[in-house]
């Protein structure tokens, strides 16, 4: 459940959430800005909430995860909607560094196969994840192969 979480994250934060991650937005008031600009560019009808037509008509991303960001199922993405589900990916996201972290024992930026036994999901793809067959892995390996999955589940 952890792992589809973090592709869900991941998923979301590269697609019509990217204003998110954008260097540029340095306060949140800038942030609460883009937010607001991308919910009104969803809200065609402006209603004031985003349906699952809009969301796959300008969205494609906020569309493959709308039902599991609806979380009262009425069909309809209102903003405390799609901000709790961002904020719920952002924790998540937050706490798998931190087990990366801890895992890495000996604190090189590395996970062995050993340390890697502390996250059973990175454990058991291990060959799968570490790309370039040195017998570690680094963030960027994990995350690319986080990304691979999000984009074969599209």
């Amino acid at each position: 459940m952890r792992l589809k979480w973090i592709v869900v994250m991941l998923f979301i934060a590269a697609h019509g959430t990217a204003f998110a991650a954008n260097p540029a937005v340095n306060s949140k008031k800038e942030l609460e800005v883009k937010f607001n600009q991308f919910f009104q560019t969803v809200d065609s009808d402006k209603s004031g909430k985003i349906s699952k037509a809009e969301a796959q008509a300008k969205d494609s991303g906020l569309a493959e995860h709308f039902d599991q960001m609806d979380a009262n199922h009425d069909g309809m993405l209102t903003q405390k909607e799609i901000k709790n589900a961002l904020s719920a990916a952002a924790n998540r996201q937050q706490k798998f560094v931190q087990a990366l972290e801890k895992a890495d024992t000996d604190k090189n930026g590395k996970l062995s196969r050993d340390e890697a036994k502390a996250l059973p999901n990175l454990s058991a793809n291990f060959d799968q994840i570490d790309a370039n067959k040195d017998d570690v892995l680094v963030t960027e390996e994990i995350f690319d192969f986080l990304r691979k999955i999000g984009d074969a589940k599209q």
